[in-house]
């Protein structure tokens, strides 16, 4: 067993015990990387964070029945998987409320870099549409492969932990990754297709 596979397991034994310092110590490893994961999924920082406290609560209250089989941070993604499932579930129930899924298109801030000086308007407004059309296009992938896409990608978790959080076989995700990135392969060619 590895030193931090050891004291992983030094923190989950203190944790179970009622040790609320232990389980921030575990909380604090992956937390960031689950809140930013959220919030690409929900695009809103606020109920991102909502599901993060929700998640993080279930799991705390839950953690007598972690059995190890995974590590902590997957452990904790798949709860916060299911959260927000279960709260998408309910945005759509909700036909007053705007739902994932509609017609909303995550930003592309971030994806585009700062224009050198010699770069011409017209490159500029390209790789802004190149950008904005490569978001709508990941918008649009069907919500399973587009998550599988997000955990590998952007998040750079393994087949094996995104096939745990996901509940689902190893090939399963290989192939949903697989569909993905034909998909924006696709819309990539289009997009740098001359008008």
């Amino acid at each position: 067993m590895g030193k931090e596979a050891a004291t992983e397991a030094n923190l989950l034994a203190a944790a179970k015990a009622g040790d609320r310092a232990a389980f921030e110590c575990l909380v604090v490893a992956c937390q960031s990387r689950i809140l930013r994961w959220l919030t690409r999924l929900t695009r809103d920082r606020a109920v991102a964070e909502e599901l993060l406290q929700e998640s993080l609560f279930k799991a705390f209250v839950s953690l007598s029945s972690f059995r190890g089989e995974a590590s902590f941070a997957t452990w904790l993604a798949r709860i916060a998987h299911n959260t927000f499932l279960a709260w998408n579930k309910e945005q759509r129930r909700r036909p007053d409320q705007e739902s994932l899924g509609d017609d909303t298109v995550p930003s592309d801030e971030g994806l585009v870099d700062w224009p050198s000086y010699n770069e011409s308007p017209e490159t500029i407004l390209w790789q802004q549409e190149l950008s904005a059309g490569l978001a709508r296009a990941i918008a649009d992938l069907p919500e399973a492969l587009g998550k599988a896409l997000t955990l590998r990608e952007q998040e750079g978790l393994s087949y094996e932990e995104i096939a745990q959080i996901q509940q689902v076989p190893i090939g399963t995700v290989r192939s949903r990754i697989h569909r993905a990135r034909e998909t924006l392969s696709h819309t990539l060619k289009e997009l740098m297709e001359p008008a």
